[in-house]
């Protein structure tokens, strides 16, 4: 213990006491400040995540809502699609069906047009035809034209 010197121990002890007087009164208050502002920033930061975090929820809430009210819409929108499709295929039956009355309507008019012609014309065959019978049978052209032109047209079909 004699390389222990008090001296030298006491040399020592002032030493570091300059030393740190000297880097507390020249760096200290910087240092201090920078960890201080490091500090705060760090707060800031955390602050910032939290207000982060909160806004990154608050959006998500307000996309799942804008999403709820688009499916809303959308189904709105087919409901009405719906709706008009089945009031435009309604019209469009009813007008087919008007349109199909009036082609029947039509096609009767022609036919019985048509039938009536046809029995016309067979009355006239049937009477041209007891003619010709006629005057093969009477050897007259004429005999009883009246009586069977009367007899012929008074047949109902």
């Amino acid at each position: 213990m004699d390389d222990l010197n008090v001296a030298v121990i006491l040399a020592q002890f002032i030493n570091f006491w300059i030393v740190f007087f000297i880097f507390y009164y020249f760096l200290g208050k910087t240092i201090v400040k920078t960890i201080e502002e490091r500090r705060s920033q760090i707060e800031n930061l955390d602050n910032s995540e939290d207000v982060v975090r909160e806004k990154l929820e608050a959006a998500q809430e307000e996309a799942k809502e804008i999403i709820n009210e688009a499916r809303k819409n959308a189904s709105d929108m087919q409901k009405n699609a719906d709706e008009l499709s089945k009031r435009d295929t309604a019209a469009k039956l009813k007008i087919a069906e008007e349109k199909a009355e009036w082609i029947m309507n039509s096609a009767k008019r022609d036919i019985e047009k048509e039938r009536l012609s046809m029995i016309e014309s067979m009355k006239k065959k049937v009477l041209d035809l007891s003619l010709k019978i006629n005057s093969k049978v009477f050897d007259n052209k004429d005999n009883n034209k009246e009586f069977i032109s009367k007899e012929v047209n008074s047949i109902k079909l």
